[in-house]
């Protein structure tokens, strides 16, 4: 497989195309129906979910947003706040999905933990403070070992 060949042939995998579906081509220079560069379908799977790349003017559902702030506890401008970044690397890879509401309403939940996560790390103690903290011999715990 040339290297050509091998870029057509992820072209089409990221396009959606089941590996089975693309042929290798029998003619030097001729090119597969799946390769061609002509006005590309978008495939559909048997429940009837289109797979694409993300669309350009790609907006979250209202309903994602409401459902994120209701059962996740996500504002809404957190939500919001997500897009450019999500669209940035979708966009650039190009990859098709079935899905991209519920691949952004992840994206969302992941970041959300992951900012939780770091908040919870942090303090606004110094290193200087934490290490000469001695709050924890201020406990009443020694002094109950001691009876």
């Amino acid at each position: 497989m040339t290297d050509e060949d091998q870029k057509r042939y992820i072209r089409r995998r990221n396009a959606g195309a089941l590996p089975w579906e693309i042929e290798p081509t029998e003619q030097p220079g001729a090119e597969h129906p799946i390769f061609s560069q002509e006005e590309q379908t978008v495939s559909h799977s048997s429940n009837g979910a289109r797979v694409q790349p993300l669309p350009e003017d790609f907006a979250p559902d209202p309903v994602y947003v409401e459902f994120l702030e209701q059962h996740h506890g996500i504002p809404g401008e957190f939500t919001l706040g997500q897009l450019p970044e999500f669209k940035l690397y979708w966009l650039e890879t190009g990859e098709a999905r079935k899905a991209w509401q519920n691949k952004f309403k992840n994206h969302v939940i992941y970041q959300w933990k992951r900012k939780q996560s770091e908040a919870g790390q942090r303090s606004n103690r110094t290193t200087a403070e934490k290490l000469t903290d001695t709050s924890w011999a201020d406990d009443d715990w020694f002094e109950q070992l001691d009876e």
